[in-house]
């Protein structure tokens, strides 16, 4: 009787071995499912592209114990291809697919391979816990109406087209806990800051439509002061054109007429997405190009110091990173040739010198390189953006259309991530 119940015997335990094993397997491969879609989700979040996402899939679920080797195999899908959140961005599908040890089973069930597979995926909604403010500074000079590799796309129209999607990202339609504002500043060879602005900035009144300013003097030049006395009024564009310095120098002292136009006049904080993106369309392209003057006029209109000229829902709120997330986003080439204070440095210094005094006040700058050349504008790109952290990274090169809209599509993403708190989960 023994000698007949034996095999049996054997068989059981032999099976309940790797039974037992396959369950502790089974339980491995779904944590490394669940790591990998929490990681590539959170990675979409916070505005990664889809390929950057899938790669710290792969490194999460390494760190759980995928190897890839001895038959495993993992597929990651952003978005899914098929559940409850087929086609939906921001999701990632993570699929693992093991082989199962076969201690015994092998010689009872044969010498076929058995696997056991895991389906994860996961989504990060933000929810908006933090203020959102987002100045875009855009590039109205001459050289936007040129084409682009994309035949019939302006450069002006590519920039159009990716301003308008960033404000559909970052403002959201509930204002009443958090706001979520979007600033503009267009420049060419001034800022035109419109007959509403012009008189605090400069302590002028505006003669024959002429509301550009220029840099301002002194040791205010690199500082975000409300203007004064004391504190020093911005050039007029008026005046200050005749003595214009850079590359195009006798082409701006020959200038009859406000350069950029009134379609082109700076736009304070604001959530009204259709008035935005009506400013957006309406740009155009004239001048030369004073990137400098753009970026100190996005931060002054995120500056708490300026609320006094920036009122009501148009008001900049305090710096506090706890409560508010401020960011600049910068397009160009990031090589720039008009200036008019000597003494403060060239075009170029002088935009090195305000990135490193709006990021010391906890502005983040995002800075999108199209058709850059050159090391030192390259550098210039680099340096001025808000160093990387971790997986998120804040400065773009670029000499498509296409991944021009992409590298807004992501500061956008990444912009709202700073201002939410990721409900990273599991949803199937």
């Amino acid at each position: 009787m023994i000698a007949l119940s034996l095999p049996v015997v054997i068989t059981g335990v032999g099976m309940g071995v790797d039974t037992g094993a396959w369950y502790v397997e089974a339980n491995r491969v779904r944590q490394i499912a669940d790591s990998a879609a929490l990681g590539g989700a959170r990675a979409t979040a916070t505005g990664l592209d889809v390929a950057t996402a899938k790669a710290v899939a792969q490194r999460d679920a390494a760190r759980n114990g995928y190897t890839g080797t001895g038959g495993d195999s993992m597929v990651v899908n952003s978005p899914p291809t098929s559940g409850a959140y087929a086609g939906k961005k921001g999701a990632v599908e993570v699929v693992v697919t093991r082989n199962l040890p076969s201690l015994f089973s092998r010689y009872i069930l044969g010498a076929s391979a058995r696997t056991v597979s895991s389906r994860a995926v996961a989504f990060a909604p933000p929810v908006q816990n933090k203020n959102l403010e987002v100045a875009m500074v855009l590039d109205v000079s001459s050289s936007m109406a040129s084409g682009t590799e994309t035949r019939g796309i302006t450069k002006m129209e590519a920039q159009q087209t990716a301003a308008s999607q960033l404000v559909d990202t970052i403002v959201q339609a509930n204002q009443s806990k958090f706001t979520s504002r979007v600033a503009l500043a267009p420049f060419s060879s001034s800022v035109n800051i419109g007959s509403d602005y012009f008189r605090a900035a400069t302590n002028k009144s505006v003669s024959g439509g002429w509301t550009g300013v220029v840099e301002r003097p002194g040791s205010y030049k690199f500082k975000d002061d409300l203007p004064s006395s004391t504190a020093k009024y911005f050039g007029d564009f008026k005046t200050k054109h005749s003595s214009a310095l850079g590359d195009y120098d006798t082409f701006v002292q020959a200038m009859t007429s406000q350069t950029p136009g009134s379609a082109n006049t700076i736009q304070p904080l604001s959530s009204a997405t259709s008035a935005l993106k009506d400013e957006i369309n309406a740009l155009t392209s004239n001048g030369t190009t004073a990137a400098h003057l753009g970026l100190a006029w996005a931060w002054y209109m995120l500056s708490p110091k300026w609320n006094t000229v920036f009122t009501g829902g148009n008001a900049p709120t305090a710096y506090d990173t706890d409560k508010t997330y401020k960011a600049i986003v910068i397009l160009s080439d990031f090589d720039f040739n008009s200036y008019y204070e000597s003494a403060n440095g060239t075009a170029n210094a002088q935009f090195e010198a305000l990135c490193t005094a709006i990021k010391a006040t906890g502005v983040k700058i995002y800075t999108v390189g199209y058709n850059v050349s050159g090391t030192d504008n390259n550098n210039r790109r680099i340096n001025c953006a808000s160093p990387d952290q971790g997986d998120l990274t804040y400065t773009y090169t670029t000499t498509t259309v296409d991944d021009l809209i992409a590298a807004f599509k992501t500061a956008a993403a990444q912009s709202l991530a700073g201002a939410s708190e990721l409900q990273l989960r599991i949803v199937e």
